[in-house]
């Protein structure tokens, strides 16, 4: 099974663009360049340094493989506003390397667009464009539950996505409707005798109807339907499938304590191929955020949806909570404890899995520009099938950088 909720680094690579510490809150765009052209630029770095205690995910029964590792992340935002039209960019690099197994180097990328316009009053739109060149740790992805003992590098992956959407109605009226449509690829670039059945492109599209009962809040009804076609077939049979999930919900900005989003609805799951079974049922998706006070926080969120597995299997039932309590001690210090769960129900093999998420971390603020994060990331993955049963730690420093 993936490592759950694993901070990717492409994740880490968009988040380390813009860095805002309390401490610069009332001058949050200090390391902005601007130009005559109107463009502003925002450069960022973020490295780390950092000892995982099982790169692979080996289980009991194979040899584990222990390292230090620095990462290091270059990034630059450019942002242009004209009017009522905002145009972003996005380009940065990471780079891991492991002191101990160089096997696990990797050089990951991302490159992305996106664009807001206000038409007029009633009407607005958007686009995004992505491309990512990823990877997944060895012995994770398409390789769970091997340890890693078939690879000799990371299996490496380009993402290429398109989307955008269309609004109608005034934000001063209680009625909007959105309409989206996206298109997104995923194609592995090595180990092809197997990865290459799982290369695969998904096309979306969907309509969100907004209904305001006061300032605050929104009622919400969201149709999606995803179409999911593989580019060849699988040996254990044809994957291609469409999904559609209806929701109705309600969200809300935030008021003296909370904000958030809860949306429940049903999803089915069809597969072209009529041996493999579909999947039928409810699904779900909340976060809510809780201030007790001002300077603490809760995150709370859970969901439920059916998604394509790794290996064998014809759709996994995935089910997720998660807590996450953030605090300032200080104008300095800051904290966050964590906890998430994923428990996965397969389907067409026996198999259960149960993967548990402990995050501690500790954020010292020593400039406007320099940020100083520690903590470590635990975690514990049980399953019914004991090739896929590990323990994982990943302790961890890193310095974040802007102008």
């Amino acid at each position: 099974m993936n490592v759950p909720f694993k901070v990717s680094c492409i994740a880490a690579i968009v988040s380390s663009v813009i860095l805002v510490s309390p401490v610069s809150a009332a001058d949050e765009k200090a390391g902005v360049i601007r130009t005559e052209s109107g463009i502003d630029f925002t450069p960022g770095l973020n490295t780390g340094l950092k000892y995982d205690d099982n790169i692979t995910s080996a289980n009991e029964n194979s040899e584990k493989f222990d390292s230090w590792a620095i990462t290091v992340t270059p990034a630059l935002q450019a942002e242009l506003i004209d009017g009522q039209t905002t145009f972003t960019v996005d380009a940065a690099l990471e780079y891991g390397d492991y002191f101990s197994s160089s096997d696990d180097n990797y050089l990951d990328g991302l490159l992305k667009a996106k664009a807001d316009v206000d038409v007029n009053q009633s009407r607005r739109f958007g686009f995004d464009v992505a491309y990512i060149v990823g990877h997944e740790d060895r012995g994770s992805g398409i390789f769970e539950g091997t340890s890693g003992a078939d690879q000799n590098e990371p299996n490496a992956y380009d993402i290429t996505s398109v989307g955008g959407y269309y609004e109608y109605g005034a934000k001063t009226t209680p009625a909007r409707i959105r309409g989206n449509a996206k298109y997104s690829s995923k194609e592995y670039s090595n180990f092809e005798t197997i990865t290459q059945y799982r290369n695969f492109n998904d096309t979306t599209l969907g309509a969100t109807f907004y209904y305001d009962t006061q300032s605050v809040t929104s009622i919400l009804f969201d149709f999606q339907n995803v179409g999911t076609v593989y580019d060849l077939v699988d040996p254990t049979g044809e994957r291609d499938s469409t999904t559609n999930t209806a929701r109705v919900g309600v969200e809300w900005q935030a008021t003296a304590a909370t904000e958030g989003s809860i949306k429940i609805g049903y999803q089915n799951k069809s597969f072209d191929n009529e041996d493999r079974e579909d999947f039928n049922g409810l699904s779900w998706d909340a976060k809510v955020t809780w201030k007790p006070l001002s300077y603490s926080a809760f995150d709370f969120s859970t969901g439920r949806t059916s998604r394509d597995p790794n290996g064998e299997g014809d759709f996994i039932r995935g089910t997720s909570y998660a807590i996450k309590w953030h605090h300032e001690w200080s104008d300095l210090f800051t904290s966050s404890i964590g906890f998430q769960q994923v428990n996965d129900d397969y389907t067409g093999i026996d198999r259960e899995d149960k993967s548990k998420v402990y995050q501690f971390g500790l954020n010292y603020y020593v400039t406007r520009w320099l940020t100083l994060n520690t903590g470590v990331d635990i975690f514990e993955v049980d399953s019914t099938d004991s090739q896929y049963v590990y323990d994982r730690n990943v302790y961890f420093i890193k310095a974040e950088m802007t102008l």
